[in-house]
């Protein structure tokens, strides 16, 4: 088990050794994301202990190891979208070894299949934090430290159509305020992983509660952060920490906001703000492109999902359909 641990549980500079020069190795660890390598990390070593438990072989692993594996999880209660980590991870393994890739196996592909079908493959869409939702959540922000941080994110996350990951990210010196609001520069992001740059402009509004110029400017202003990370960590005694939150802090901030605005909070999630935004535009009937000029996607077909997922225009369809 030792031996196999060496491939995808370790950063990708790991994983590569051998292969890829260690002067060159750095930029291997920025081929994918840091999520998406903790989350195949965690998915290999469950692989692993499987095998040890039941003395199969880890790699090169057989395909009905794998099998069973899968229908071990599958009969577990586990998620067809978490299987689909795990299976993705031991392919990555075997692959980066130079074996054969065991998950590409029929037997395995049909299995798989079967899952899907059988246990359902749609995630669980969390509900979207529309319009009249961010004014309730704003609303309710205590007039503290934790509460300016807290609107701040709210819109800015909203306006944005921002990814939890991309919130968390931004430094000061990635804003430029300017007399109609503010240019937000993203570094990088999921659609961005070369680091190209995505500007975002969000503009100055007139209702000042709703502003997330307004806000995050008096969130800088109160907080005297002027360079380093934008959202970060209040301390309960209301000091402001250097580190920046994380993707789960996100999540929570959005979860309590909705508890306080007398919404239900496992209705919400980090993403419902980005999902807020296109729901809401689909909502005003604003274009696909307009729509994808603030989110970023490079996928047009996302924001047509959204804007069924809205259901305006299925609802007109049917008001005409039956005559009104």
């Amino acid at each position: 088990m030792t031996a196999t641990r060496a491939l995808v549980p370790q950063p990708q500079s790991q994983i590569s050794a051998g292969v890829i020069p260690s002067r060159a190795r750095h930029f291997v660890d920025a081929a994918r994301a840091e999520n998406t390598v903790r989350a195949y990390r965690a998915a290999w070593e469950d692989f692993c202990a499987y095998c040890a438990q039941t003395g199969a072989r880890s790699r090169p692993a057989d395909p009905a190891t794998v099998a069973d594996y899968l229908t071990t999880l599958a009969e577990g209660g586990l998620k067809v979208s978490t299987l689909a980590v795990r299976l993705s991870a031991i392919s990555q393994a075997h692959r980066l070894g130079g074996h054969p890739d065991p998950t590409r196996h029929e037997a395995v592909k049909m299995l798989m299949s079967g899952i899907r079908r059988k246990l359902g493959s749609a995630p669980a869409q969390k509900a979207p934090v529309l319009r009249d939702d961010i004014r309730r959540m704003v609303a309710v922000q205590p007039d503290m430290l934790a509460g300016l941080r807290n609107r701040a994110l709210l819109l800015v996350g909203f306006a944005g159509a921002f990814r939890r990951s991309e919130l968390t990210g931004l430094d000061v010196s990635d804003l430029r305020f300017t007399d109609e609001g503010v240019v937000i520069t993203l570094r990088r992001s999921k659609t961005d992983q070369e680091g190209r740059g995505i500007v975002k402009h969000i503009p100055t509004l007139k209702s000042r509660a709703l502003c997330p110029v307004t806000a995050l400017r008096r969130w800088l202003e109160e907080a005297a952060i002027h360079q380093g990370p934008i959202f970060r960590a209040v301390d309960r005694w209301g000091h402001v920490r250097k580190r920046r939150l994380t993707a789960q802090v996100v999540a929570a901030v959005v979860k309590q906001a909705a508890v306080a605005a007398g919404l239900d909070p496992r209705q919400y999630a980090g993403h419902s703000l980005r999902a807020g935004f296109v729901t809401q535009a689909s909502l005003d009937d604003e274009d696909v492109l307009s729509i994808q000029e603030v989110t970023g996607h490079t996928d047009m077909n996302t924001i047509v999902k959204y804007q069924r997922s809205a259901g305006r225009k299925a609802r007109e369809t049917v008001r005409r359909a039956m005559g009104e």
